[in-house]
């Protein structure tokens, strides 16, 4: 599947908890995205405790390559119920989405999931099953780019119950509230946390339950291709500007030198921007057709020391480490192409060690970015 899976999610605790009672488990297989929210039944410790075996044993059965009927027989069968509410101590909704665009759906007790695209709800059909003495809504459906899918805990379904709503928000008024915000540029986390400051609201700043909510959106799959420092072999030069005018996405060029052999090879002038200057990070430039161009060592040295810290820091920062940084970090797939020949700057006594050492910051680059889930090649010239 050409697209991106976008995950985010957000969590309120029952008023006085310091545990949520629901849990959220996402994991990949060889072929699968998986995602497992649980509702514990009640709220604390004990809550937390249910819900977390729940996610964790379908989520892991699933990985270990159990089949969907599998995992829904052994979850039902070993959860208990409550011989009062004649309720299982745990309800679950699991989603799987497979690489080639397909999904399925089961929910045992829990909200219906919403599903749609644009600012457009989706009929998603269910059908009833039984397993055991439980009966399961399952659906199978195909996604696309554009997709979006939501799901909920009993605690946003009930939010405000006996006060701002008689019944609580309730599946139809939440539907509409997802499906206003959907067309926003909100990403999926920061979408989820609007529907829990609206849980929190009803709830009046007190929730009467653990809210959770599970956004997942399918969109395009975000690329960057840079290209630092010229080619060991000057007859590679028209090839590694050729890669990277031809690649998709974020295209950008660090380095003086690697500045201005992209600027020959094009034929179009670099020019140098002095309107954002900054005492740690050389200036940037500008090349036409490309996104960015940062000077080299030094812009990646604060870039990897910028990645390892918090981005919110560079919220309000616009020198070329930190725009390199944002736009890493809101890439899905990164690609380095770069260049071995030797900077005859590394050799001043004076410049520092820590920036000389350029092609291990990018290995350092990289490593960074793929515990954060990225993908990422390097390619050397």
């Amino acid at each position: 599947m050409s697209v991106y899976i976008d995950i985010g999610y957000s969590q309120l605790n029952k008023k006085g908890e310091e545990l949520c009672g629901d849990t959220i488990e996402v994991l990949r297989t060889a072929d699968s995205l998986i995602i497992v929210l649980s509702d514990g039944l009640g709220s604390g410790v004990k809550a937390n405790i249910l819900s977390r075996i729940t996610a964790k044993t379908a989520a892991t059965m699933l990985k270990m390559g159990g089949q969907i009927d599998d995992v829904i027989e052994t979850m039902i069968e070993t959860l208990p119920v409550c011989k009062v509410r004649n309720l299982a101590y745990s309800t679950f909704s699991i989603l799987q989405i497979f690489d080639d665009g397909r999904a399925y759906l089961v929910e045992f007790d829990s909200p219906p999931a919403y599903w749609g695209y644009g600012n457009t709800l989706l009929y998603l059909k269910r059908e009833e099953r039984q397993v055991g003495d439980k009966v399961i809504r399952e659906a199978h459906f195909e996604l696309k780019e554009g997709h979006w899918l939501v799901l909920v805990s009993d605690g946003v379904l009930h939010a405000g119950i006996g006060g701002v709503w008689n019944l609580g928000w309730g599946e139809e008024q939440i539907g509409n509230y997802i499906r206003t915000n959907a067309p926003g540029e909100y990403n999926p986390t920061s979408w989820a946390e609007k529907i829990t400051a609206i849980c929190n609201k009803f709830y009046c700043g007190e929730p009467g339950d653990d809210a959770s909510v599970v956004i997942v959106r399918l969109r395009k799959v975000r690329k960057l291709t840079a290209l630092i420092g010229p080619p060991r072999n000057r007859d590679e030069d028209a090839l590694v500007v050729r890669n990277l005018m031809g690649s998709e996405g974020v295209k950008v060029v660090c380095g003086g030198t690697t500045s201005q052999l992209v600027g020959r090879v094009l034929q179009r002038d670099v020019h140098v921007c002095m309107d954002m200057l900054s005492d740690l990070v050389p200036p940037t430039g500008e090349i036409r057709g490309i996104d960015l161009v940062t000077e080299g060592a030094v812009t990646l040295y604060y870039t990897l020391q910028y990645l390892k810290d918090d981005p919110e820091k560079l919220e309000n920062t616009n020198d070329g480490a930190s725009r390199f940084t944002k736009a890493l970090l809101r890439a899905d797939e990164v690609s380095f192409i770069v260049g071995l020949a030797i900077n005859p700057v590394v050799h001043d006594p004076d410049f520092p060690v820590a920036f000389a050492l350029k092609h291990q910051t990018v290995r350092d680059i990289a490593e960074t970015l793929e515990r954060m889930g990225k993908k990422v090649t390097v390619e050397y010239h």
